[in-house]
Formats: structure tokens, sequence, C-alpha cells
């Protein structure tokens, strides 16, 4: 892997872990330096199964293809993130600082690559974010209240987050909107799309009552 994309993997791993971490922020879950970096730390660990999870299963799904794949940062959507995180407190990430970018091996001979290949592709990465999703939910419900399933903060246990966050990144990337990986699908196989997304954005919403509630 370059070093260019080992940066541009870490700078958007980094970028995502402030914008979520500013809902406890807003939400006053603590008050000192301390406790936000705790907070930080913890969020970092989530996302490094959800996006990097996600990021990387998008390259290796792609080169099996024999297509080249490299993440690059988006600074337009590094930028969106941030400010969508500070304006709405935490509550409304747009989860897009960066994105794998793919092109057939035969591009520079004028082909493209075939939508379905593209759309496979596309799909591995939110369905990463499902199973890392379902893992956070499984340790919740089965194992004992210690080790990571007993991390709780300021009174609030902190593996319902993981939930949220594995499934918010799955869902909103499904949107099929630019350079989003629900264009792709949805361009190649609309009941695919549906068949994931729509339970997706349930569970998500579900996961989102269940952290208010």
């Amino acid at each position: 892997m370059p070093r260019r994309e080992l940066v541009a993997l870490s700078t958007a791993w980094i970028v995502l872990g402030i914008s979520f971490s500013t809902r406890y922020m807003f939400a006053g879950w603590f008050t000192t330096p301390i406790a936000f970096l705790e907070v930080f730390l913890l969020t970092i660990l989530v996302i490094g199964t959800g996006f990097l999870g996600h990021e990387l299963a998008h390259k290796f799904t792609a080169q099996r293809y024999g297509a080249w794949a490299e993440f690059r940062i988006w600074t337009l959507g590094a930028v969106m993130t941030l400010v969508f995180a500070a304006v709405s407190q935490g509550n409304l990430i747009f989860a897009a600082p960066g994105a794998v970018y793919i092109a057939s091996r035969s591009n520079y001979i004028g082909d493209a690559m075939d939508r379905k290949a593209n759309g496979i592709i596309s799909l591995t990465g939110p369905l990463v974010n499902v199973a890392a999703a379902g893992g956070f939910a499984l340790a919740y419900f089965t194992l004992p209240a210690v080790g990571i399933a007993g991390i709780i903060i300021n009174g609030h246990n902190f593996l319902p987050w993981a939930v949220y966050i594995n499934l918010w990144l799955g869902a909103f990337n499904m949107i099929p909107f630019l350079i989003l990986d629900g264009q792709k699908v949805l361009t190649w196989n609309r009941a695919v799309w549906a068949l994931v997304t729509i339970p997706l954005w349930l569970a998500t919403a579900a996961a989102l009552y269940f952290q208010l509630a």
C-alpha cells in the first residue's frame, strides 16, 4: 500500500473519529479533556472496524477483479464531515471524507469497468459495516458486563453507540448520490440496492432510537 494511501486513510479515520465524538461533547457526557480523549480513542477503535474494514473491502474486492484501487481523501467531503458534525452537534455525520477510487486496468485504452463488478465492489463496504454492527450487538447482548461489554461513560454503555456508528456508515454510503456506494449499486441492480438499503436504514433508525431512549 503506497504511503500516500496510508496517510489518506489515517487522515479520514481521524476526521471521522472527531466528528462522531462531537455528539458526546454536545450531550455533556464529559467535562474534562481526559474524558473527551477517552471517548475519542474508543470511537477511533470502533471506526477502525467500520471505516477501515469498509474501505479495505472495496480495495481488496476491486483487486480480485483485476482493477486498480486506491483510497484518496475527498477534501470537500472531509470538510463537510466536520462541518455537519459541528452544526448538528454530532447528530448528523456526512460520513464521506474520502473514497476508494477504482479503475479497470484496461481503462487506459478506453474500456469502462463492468457495471456488475463495480456494483459488487461497492456493496462489499456497507456489508462489512453490517457485519461489524452485528458483532458489537452480539457482544452487548451476550457478554457479561466486563471488558468491552462493560465500557460505561457517564452512565451510558458504549457498545450501542458502536452498533449505531457502523450501521450509519453503511446506511449513509448506500445513498445513491455522488461518489457514494449506493449510486453504483443502484446503477447495477435496483433490487439488490433496495434489499440491502431499506433494512439497513430501518436498523439504523432503530439503533438511533435505542441510543436516545
